[in-house]
């Protein structure tokens, strides 16, 4: 029995998900400290994560090794990095809390959702839609991060692209815009 639980946790799938779920912290972590380039890092990090949200199902699907276990990893380890990283984001101001908590209520929602058809035995899938919103989701966190990099002087501090990002981020967030004399010059 023991050996039987050891060989399902370790499989490839199952590893992606644990992964996922301990990177999370360590994101979370470079985003809470500024130090130049922690935000340029956070991002990578996240984007590693992210990255292991779309291997997991493929490779279980592909070698034949979708189990309950597998699925409740895969949602579980979702649910852990995006409400993780957005914490920490509302943390240092770069999400407010009311677009978090819409977002993280909508995740809570649709898994009680899903909770209630498994305990009837329906399984209700991801269908395009939902993928579309979670690479949606995890596309605008990546961005934000790289926000931060700019914020806490990292080596994207300096490059256009990052400037407009973080100069339209207070705009963005609802605050009114900087008075002329406040503006960086161009």
């Amino acid at each position: 029995m023991r050996s039987a639980r050891a060989a399902r946790i370790t499989t490839l799938p199952n590893l992606l998900g644990l992964a996922r779920i301990a990177l999370t912290p360590v994101v979370m972590a470079l985003i809470l400290l500024p130090i130049p380039g922690g935000g340029l890092l956070a991002g990578v990090v996240f984007a590693v994560a992210a990255i292991t949200d779309f291997l997991d199902g493929r490779i279980a699907r592909a070698r034949d090794e979708v189990t309950s276990l597998g699925v409740f990893m895969d949602l579980t380890a979702d649910k852990v990095l995006v409400a993780g990283v957005m914490i920490a984001m509302v943390e240092v101001g770069l999400l407010p809390t009311w677009i978090a908590a819409t977002i993280l209520g909508r995740e809570l929602v649709i898994g009680g959702i899903r909770q209630l058809a498994a305990s009837e035995s329906v399984v209700i899938a991801a269908r395009a839609l939902g993928k579309a919103k979670t690479a949606a989701t995890l596309l605008g966190v990546f961005v934000l991060l790289l926000t931060r990099d700019a914020q806490t002087a990292g080596p994207l501090a300096g490059s256009s692209g990052i400037d407009y990002l973080r100069g339209s981020l207070p705009m963005l967030m609802g605050s009114p815009p900087p008075r002329p004399e406040e503006r960086p010059p161009t």
